[in-house]
């Protein structure tokens, strides 16, 4: 028996961003579903009443890829529907008959109750506004992706997911994570952007009357001082604060080259950073602004990799214009990373610098990088 289920789109507020929203919400879909199903959904694009909306149709039995862990039940897929980066809503979709007549009458759309996936005010994400600040339902797409991708992709929904952005600016990514209940960590070298990420997130919680601490301390290894390290603990009342049950914060002000030192390694389940464009963004290495992402990249991913667990995703925002697929790629590949998204499977433009496009990766000796390069597959085979 088939279900079929609709998520209504939300509208983007970001216009361009609006004009790919739905091959992004699709794209989304296919690995995000895929992923916990084990096989590629039967997903596509429809209006209901005028609205957007993706069709989702899913078999009451198990598929022959998925694991019996993986089989959705009707809970599950409206969980991960609702979890999706521009979810406004799920119906369900019934086919009941008229008295006394088998045939079934026009379809009857159902409202389902969602579960309370965010934790926070929307306001987190949405108050600090800055040059280069990647929208906020992009950034829900990339942790979507990476935790779809981890084998541990459940810690989503029970925060206990560890999520790392190696290149966190003034923190959207961390904003999320902390929205979705984790407690993630966050690397930046620009000290202007941590401390003012530091200042919004403590106006943030006072305003908010979150029991919180904050602390900022000396960032050094084997005696030399990178930078600054600042953690922040929060949680709705003293009692599961000082009980250690509530939310950790930590970034660390220093190159992203150096977390390999700095963090235990095969400890992070998802990798989400937005790579320097090389355009109006770039990164900063040694004392200097570097503005090629390649490089970037090169220098990073061997430390990167020794903290990703065997199970872990990444999802990469990059600028297709500045970063070539192969050579990103062949660059993953010499630290034992496998991309799996195809060239162009997420593009879309900001502006007319800016072509971006995402790569999804796992390493080499994922446990399930066959299943996951066959949703790769499924992709391509649909874009074509």
């Amino acid at each position: 028996m088939t279900q079929v289920s609709l998520a209504l789109r939300a509208p983007s507020a970001n216009r361009v961003y609006a004009q790919a929203a739905g091959a992004l919400a699709l794209a989304e879909a296919h690995w995000v579903l895929g992923a916990h199903q084990g096989a590629a959904p039967v997903v596509r694009e429809r209006m209901v009443s005028g609205m957007d909306a993706l069709e989702v149709r899913t078999e009451e039995d198990s598929s022959t890829r998925a694991t019996a862990a993986d089989s959705a039940s009707a809970a599950t897929t409206v969980r991960l529907l609702a979890s999706l980066s521009a979810t406004l809503g799920v119906l369900d979709v019934i086919e009941e008959a008229a008295a006394g007549s088998a045939v079934p009458t026009a379809p009857l759309l159902r409202p389902r109750d969602l579960p309370g996936l965010l934790h926070h005010p929307a306001d987190l994400e949405t108050i600090l506004r800055y040059p280069g600040k990647t929208n906020e339902q992009f950034t829900a797409l990339l942790i979507n992706l990476a935790a779809a991708l981890s084998t541990r992709r459940a810690g989503l929904f029970d925060g206990t997911l560890s999520l790392l952005d190696p290149l966190c600016g003034r923190g959207t990514t961390l904003n999320r994570a902390l929205r979705l209940g984790l407690s993630p960590v966050g690397a930046e070298i620009d000290r202007k952007d941590v401390e003012a990420y530091r200042a919004f997130l403590g106006t943030w919680l006072r305003d908010h009357r979150l029991k919180h601490t904050l602390d900022s301390t000396r960032l050094t290894v084997h005696g030399e001082q990178l930078g600054t390290r600042f953690e922040a603990e929060l949680a709705p009342d003293k009692q599961t604060l000082r009980a250690g049950g509530g939310q950790r914060l930590t970034v660390l002000g220093c190159d992203t080259a150096r977390l390999g030192q700095l963090l235990p390694a095969a400890s992070v389940d998802a990798l989400v950073a937005d790579l320097p464009y090389g355009v109006q963004h770039g990164s900063r290495a040694d004392g200097a602004w570097r503005r090629s992402p390649l490089e970037v990249l090169r220098a990073a991913a061997p430390g990167w990799r020794r903290l990703l667990r065997d199970g872990a995703g990444i999802a990469l925002a990059v600028n297709r214009r500045t970063l070539d697929h192969d050579q990103a790629s062949a660059v993953l590949a010499e630290s034992g990373l496998r991309v799996l998204s195809t060239d162009g499977a997420f593009r879309h433009r900001v502006d007319q610098s800016i072509d971006r496009d995402i790569l999804l990766a796992v390493p080499t000796n994922h446990p399930r990088v066959e299943q996951l390069s066959a949703l790769a597959a499924d992709q391509e085979n649909e874009i074509s």
